[in-house]
């Protein structure tokens, strides 16, 4: 048995449930396994028992939670639980399990351990600074400044900036997230990190400035 601030979790056949949440949110939370270990999706659910015990909200169906740099759903497919589902990578709908969510934070930590780096994971509330060009999938000439917390910190820029700053654009996470997938696993990286992308090739460095 696996315990995580006093809340049981317990894995049944294809899925993992939590024990005592109702006491918080009237419901348990299941989250059903997919390819990846066990491991990973224990603690996915003892993110939401963190959020859920320390924040003590009130959840309801189809509410929204960020999951690192990505974003998953609680949705009441039988009255006793919250299943967790996520967004699909077009933004447009939602699919069970939390797949995706696992892959992202995995590539962004294996980015970030690459350079000897501890992750610093955006989140879909915060704002992201972006530049025309940015949606249209264009190279990118991205530096990630220390920021309030609202903010990200990254600033993404293409070919197509005109050097007016009036003409940048602050934008949430994830619009981004949806539009750019491609570099996503790179917006892990601390503050004091930029990365260029040319031709499909991406290179990391520490800003000169910091």
């Amino acid at each position: 048995m696996i315990q995580h601030k006093k809340i049981v979790i317990k894995v049944i056949d294809n899925y993992i449930y939590t024990e005592g949440l109702i006491a918080y949110i009237n419901k348990e939370v299941r989250l059903i396994k997919g390819d990846f270990q066990e491991i990973d999706y224990i603690d996915v659910i003892k993110y939401i028992i963190d959020y859920v015990v320390d924040n003590q909200p009130v959840i309801s169906e189809n509410q929204k939670i960020g999951y690192y740099s990505w974003a998953l759903q609680f949705k009441i497919v039988d009255s006793n639980f919250f299943d967790l589902y996520e967004a699909n990578i077009n933004g447009e709908d939602i699919k069970e399990g939390c797949e995706f969510a696992i892959s992202l934070t995995k590539d962004q930590s294996e980015i970030c351990a690459e350079y000897g780096l501890i992750p610093l994971f955006p989140n879909f509330s915060q704002m992201i600074v972006i530049s025309k060009g940015v949606y249209e999938g264009k190279d990118i000439e991205a530096i990630r400044y220390d920021s309030p917390e609202h903010m990200s910190g990254w600033w993404l820029i293409t070919d197509d900036y005109d050097d007016d700053i009036k003409s940048l654009m602050t934008v949430h996470f994830y619009h981004v997230a949806f539009k750019r997938p491609d570099i996503l696993k790179y917006l892990a990286l601390p503050f004091g990190y930029r990365f260029l992308m040319e031709n499909n090739e991406i290179e990391v460095t520490k800003d000169e400035d910091e």
